[in-house]
């Protein structure tokens, strides 16, 4: 049986890849494990004075993001309320991912944004692929403290006021847990939405105006490259058009657009 030749160098850099991807995704559920487990020896070791007793835990940033990643896959809704986008563990991009993941499974995510958040370039692709993937956004010009709601069960903030690179409080007593979701309804039923800006559809014909393919439309939007295709294709079928410019003209003489 003939041997199997040399590697190419793409493939070999091909391999290399996949053996990392493979190596950190092992390091992140280990981490995740160190992080419950320490979570756990300091509920056995507490004292009787110790804030464990109160429901209070901490947890240190370094291992703070796969182990808030399984608690907010065991609830069905997480409030969110965002100081900085830059600092914490929301700054990891698989917490990110899987934040959207959760959020196109039908997960109910309510996050309030400070204006610092939504100004800030690189965040924006960011929030909108998850306001179309169904999180709900409202925005403050400021916010005093950044917390995190899972279901009933788990509050989550920083331990120093105003710090999201602080370790974070991991706190499960109900009293505590009922104090921020009221501080939190309170203030999203006093903050506007995030302004979604134009409609999906008309922002797909801009971008095709100025000359972008499906697949940039789709990375700008932070929508599915189907998604963009089925919305082109339905609105050419509405307009009873043929051609991507035909398109454009029709939208622009229309008052529905």
């Amino acid at each position: 049986m003939p041997g199997i030749g040399p590697m190419s160098p793409l493939q070999r850099l091909e391999s290399m890849l996949a053996s990392e991807l493979e190596r950190l995704g092992r390091r992140r559920d280990e981490l995740a494990d160190l992080g419950d487990a320490l979570l756990a020896l300091r509920s056995q070791v507490a004292t009787e004075d110790s804030p464990v007793r109160l429901g209070v835990e901490v947890l240190e940033q370094p291992v703070a993001a796969p182990v808030l990643g399984r608690i907010a896959m065991s609830v069905g809704q997480v409030d969110n309320v965002f100081l900085d986008g830059e600092v914490g563990a929301v700054t990891d991009v698989e917490h990110a991912s899987h934040a959207l993941d959760r959020a196109r499974d039908g997960q109910r995510q309510r996050t309030i944004y400070t204006r610092a958040v939504i100004d800030v370039a690189d965040s924006t692709r960011r929030l909108d692929a998850l306001r179309n993937a169904g999180q709900e956004q409202h925005v403050v010009e400021t916010f005093e403290h950044e917390f995190a709601i899972f279901g009933d069960e788990v509050v989550v903030t920083p331990s120093t006021w105003g710090d999201p690179g602080s370790a974070y409080l991991v706190i499960r007593n109900p009293v505590l847990i009922g104090a921020f979701q009221g501080w939190f309804n309170h203030v999203w039923s006093a903050t506007p939405a995030r302004d979604h800006g134009a409609p999906v559809d008309q922002r797909i014909v801009d971008l095709l105006a100025l000359g972008y393919k499906d697949e940039a439309i789709a990375r700008h939007l932070g929508v599915a490259l189907r998604t963009v295709r089925r919305r082109v294709a339905g609105l050419m079928d509405d307009y009873q058009v043929h051609t991507r410019f035909q398109l454009g003209a029709a939208l622009a003489h229309d008052d529905r657009a």
